[in-house]
């Protein structure tokens, strides 16, 4: 099992309502959000060989690069714009 670090974060008004929708529609609670989100936020706004370099440097576990390279190649062709 991976750990996670708990973290509290306060969702503006139009975010929860966002959130809210989606976690229903998918079935996910806020952790898997979160989760899934975050790392799509972070590497369009780092760039994929900044966020390759952090996790090498951080001592990311296999799984970990292993995970963040088939979510890179599974949104490379995605027509989401965020």
């Amino acid at each position: 099992m991976k750990k996670m670090t708990k973290k509290r974060i306060e969702l503006e008004d139009k975010v929860e309502q966002l959130a809210e929708k989606y976690m229903d529609v998918t079935e996910d609670d806020l952790d898997e959000l979160v989760n899934k989100a975050l790392p799509y936020y972070i590497k369009k706004k780092l760039g994929t060989k900044e966020v390759r370099a952090i996790l090498k440097e951080k001592g990311a576990d296999d799984e970990s690069s292993k995970y963040l390279d088939e979510f890179i190649q599974n949104n490379i062709n995605s027509h989401w714009n965020i």
